[in-house]
């Protein structure tokens, strides 16, 4: 091993050795001061003990086994309708007592969007020029105003809790943005910003990779870093601190995210849910995403590369539907309560999902493993999961790739958008004056709220109308 400089205690020199990775420390004699500090405070950082519990542990799980088969109960859309009004009343009534919290999942940048800034920065391209995040910011507000009104409250006993989950890459530029555009009408205080965590990567012995010379490569640990986030960061004790009883948590990249839907939070409290998910009947049997099955007697979620063809194209003969019909689209509720025990759970168990990558190194490129946890491994481990069936043209549009792009870019979203808005002034009685008539969130939540400004009328702009 190289010499070890005598400013530094060598206790996590010695650390890497006993772990096997000494080598790590293989560039020593040629690095700056500055340099050797900076691998000593990486190498800190790394808990080697849980890295090397977490590697083998999730390597040698291997393939999931066991059956896969069909979800049978599913609160369908016409269950949703036929109890929409007893539904809402409860979910607006846990809002406005501030019962409810919402999670968002922000750790991406528009990469693929052809942007280095976070995802929820993004604008898609509407008449208002309204990002991902203000979208979703005024939808809380205007929630909050839906649910003081159903109480006769002059404003809810206390604003939705908006806790965004970022990632080293966009936690800081996320902050500014909040800042510079005034957190989009919400209280300062009603936003709680916290990180998803990072592992390093590693090759598939298990070594640590050395990015350069002084520094780890890492990435992050998934969406499922959420759950020893939360607890880390203490937002999850905040929230049971706070009264919180229900949490509605989904992805920045959904553009027509309905935030804190009253229904669907309302369903899943009736029926005494730990855990629920919004879900949509598969498009068609080749589209590519995930499909909620039962395995082993529990609920998961299986990706689509798991199924093969004809099981994928198997249709029910009762029903006409795919068997494997049940697509997972990030939009789930979960109880503090569950929360708080998954992640002990989740931690003990160690089980990651290893994805073979080719990682940067001070060698160049070498075939290496990022170990990542989803959000859907909790659902197993849930006493009692809702799935509650939405439409695709009122809650599912996402901005995954690039401008121009047919399938799940910004001007798909921009599109769903625009048509869900033009159905809403025809249903109040207007007339949408072209194809870009944007209604703004702080005026409708979901079409509610426009007959009196759109019967006879013809509508051209209610982008930027607010109470």
């Amino acid at each position: 091993m190289a010499a070890k400089s005598s400013s530094f205690d060598d206790g996590w020199m010695r650390a890497l050795v006993d772990a096997g990775q000494a080598h790590v420390l293989q560039h020593w004699d040629a690095l700056n001061e500055r340099e050797r500090t900076a691998l000593r405070q990486d190498v800190e950082s790394v808990d080697l003990r849980r890295i090397e519990r977490l590697f083998r542990t999730s390597m040698d799980s291997g393939d999931s086994a066991g059956k896969v088969e069909p979800v049978q109960e599913v609160f369908s859309y016409e269950k949703r309708s036929e109890n929409e009004r007893r539904l809402k009343k409860l979910g607006l009534q846990l809002i406005a007592e501030g019962k409810v919290a919402v999670i968002l999942l922000a750790g991406g940048q528009g990469t693929r969007l052809g942007s280095t800034k976070p995802k929820g920065c993004y604008d898609i391209g509407l008449p208002s020029g309204k990002s991902l995040f203000q979208l979703q910011a005024e939808r809380i507000q205007r929630m909050q105003t839906l649910a003081a009104e159903h109480m006769g409250l002059e404003e809810v006993k206390r604003p939705i809790k908006w806790y965004i989950m970022t990632s080293s890459f966009t936690e800081e530029e996320t902050r500014q943005f909040f800042v510079q555009h005034r957190f989009f009408g919400l209280e300062p205080s009603q936003v709680t910003f916290f990180s998803q965590g990072s592992l390093p990567c590693l090759t598939p012995e298990g070594k640590l990779i050395l990015k350069t010379s002084f520094e780890l490569a890492w990435a992050p640990d998934g969406n499922g870093g959420i759950y020893r986030a939360l607890k880390t960061s203490g937002c999850l004790e905040e929230m049971q601190h706070d009264g919180v009883e229900c949490i509605d948590c989904f992805s920045v990249d959904n553009a027509l995210a309905r935030v804190c839907d009253p229904v669907f939070l309302g369903a899943c409290v009736e029926q005494n849910a730990e855990c629920g998910a919004r879900v949509l009947a598969k498009a068609y049997p080749e589209e590519k995403v995930g499909v909620f099955a039962i395995r082993d007697g529990k609920l998961e979620v299986v990706e689509y590369s798991e199924l093969p063809p004809s099981e994928a194209a198997a249709t029910d003969p009762l029903t006409g539907q795919l068997r494997f019909n049940w697509s997972n689209i990030c939009m789930h509720f979960f109880t503090p309560a569950f929360l708080d025990r998954v992640c002990d759970i989740l931690e003990a168990q160690g089980l990651y999902h290893v994805a073979q990558k080719s990682i940067p190194s001070v060698d160049g490129p070498i075939p290496g493993i990022k170990l990542e946890l989803f959000i859907f491994d909790s659902f197993p481990l849930a006493k009692h999961t809702l799935l509650v069936e939405v439409k695709r043209e009122e809650e599912f549009s996402p901005v995954k790739n690039a401008p121009g792009s047919a399938m799940d870019s910004p001007d798909t979203a921009r599109a769903s958008i625009l048509a869900l808005h033009s159905r809403w002034i025809r249903e109040a009685g207007g007339i949408p004056d072209g194809e870009s008539v944007e209604v703004s969130p702080l005026l409708s939540y979901a079409g509610e709220g426009l007959v009196d400004i759109c019967t006879g009328q013809k509508i051209s702009n209610l982008s930027s109308i607010g109470p």
